[in-house]
């Protein structure tokens, strides 16, 4: 116990941020965790937007916004205090808990512990993923990587610029199918494999090689190619399941493109898709 007190061990001070549903019943939530870690001042949401859902019904939308309003400005008071020391009066109807210290490597780790102490409405496995409901559509996550890749593209490339946006009719009387690149040599569509959104981001890619498939068939170009935007599965930020799933994802993908003779490629980036659409378009 004395050499281990001796050592330099760095703790991360944090309160837990309870909510009372009905006000002077002493009935008190656990919603969230106000905690410092690295020098900086951070807020997190622990009870699940699922949760409110079941208990709240109808008002949990209000009081999800009421929630995560309260752990924003539990955030800028601790900014303003400069400590959790002082943070002691409620806050937007949030009731700030007895201050907490605790030696953690990362702030996920920081949280769970705040969970497994004080929380019985958490689901630590959750702690991996962001609340779906907080994420992008996959619609817009799709167009902003397909427009930085086409950004891209043109810096070196610019004679490419007619290969963006075109469509063209998979079935008669159809509708257009909008392609992301589309050359007397190559059709691309642009997808991004959601850490979060694992289905609606599987179904995206899977509709998109569908398209391909008939493009290919109907137009006769000898390249079609499915270019996916995915983190790095060494990227910090995502926790153990997501890089499992995601890496599930990639494999599952690239088998059901290799099925139908279809080019699978991974961009971590929007500059390594342009690199990608520069080469098949050449």
């Amino acid at each position: 116990m004395t050499n281990l007190l001796k050592e330099d061990v760095v703790l991360n001070p944090w309160r837990p941020l309870y909510w009372e549903p009905v006000t002077g019943t002493g009935e008190r939530l656990m919603v969230g965790v106000v905690y410092s870690f690295a020098g900086e001042f951070c807020a997190a949401r622990t009870i699940r937007k699922d949760v409110l859902d079941c208990l709240f019904g109808k008002s949990s939308a209000g009081i999800l916004n009421l929630i995560d309003e309260s752990l924003r400005a539990a955030q800028a008071a601790s900014m303003a205090l400069g400590g959790l020391d002082s943070l002691c009066s409620p806050i937007f109807g949030l009731v700030p808990g007895e201050l907490r210290a605790t030696q953690s490597k990362s702030p996920r780790d920081l949280i769970e512990t705040a969970c497994l102490l004080y929380s019985s409405l958490v689901n630590l496995d959750k702690l991996d993923e962001a609340d779906e409901n907080d994420a992008p559509q996959q619609e817009e996550v799709n167009r902003r990587f397909g427009t930085e890749v086409r950004l891209e593209v043109l810096k070196i490339r610019p004679a490419l610029v007619s290969g963006f946006g075109n469509g063209a009719q998979l079935v008669p009387g159809g509708q257009r199918v909008r392609f992301g690149f589309s050359s007397p040599k190559a059709i691309i569509h642009f997808t991004v494999l959601h850490p979060v959104r694992h289905s609606g981001s599987m179904k995206d890619a899977r509709a998109k090689i569908f398209e391909l498939q008939q493009a290919r068939k109907l137009s006769g170009v000898g390249v079609a190619a499915l270019i996916a935007g995915t983190p790095r599965l060494d990227d910090p930020t995502l926790g153990s399941k997501q890089r499992d799933q995601l890496r599930d994802n990639q494999l599952e993908i690239e088998s059901e493109a290799d099925a139908v003779n279809l080019r699978w490629y991974s961009a971590h980036s929007a500059s390594e898709g342009a690199l990608r659409v520069v080469e098949l378009a050449d």
